[in-house]
């Protein structure tokens, strides 16, 4: 029962890290987008800001996952 408790949770947890993922990667896209169509300067500056960091925190997302599979199962991830 404990066992089967810890892999509900397990699975659980990494189907969040997951979502959470999938979500910074649509927004970075979508900083992307925006820094294209900006003309100002400082607001360039500041959409390259926010993108640094949240790309640094889907690195730290990707690594909490990769933390969460069994040894022997890791995801080699592509750049972001």
């Amino acid at each position: 029962m404990k066992t089967a408790l810890k892999n509900t949770l397990t699975a659980a947890r990494r189907h969040w890290l997951r979502f959470q993922m999938a979500s910074l990667e649509i927004q970075i896209d979508g900083m992307a987008e925006a820094i294209e169509a900006v003309d100002d300067p400082l607001l360039r500056l500041r959409i390259g800001t926010a993108r640094a960091v949240a790309r640094r925190e889907l690195a730290r997302l990707r690594a909490e996952y990769n933390s969460t599979l069994p040894a022997g199962k890791r995801v080699v991830w592509g750049w972001a």
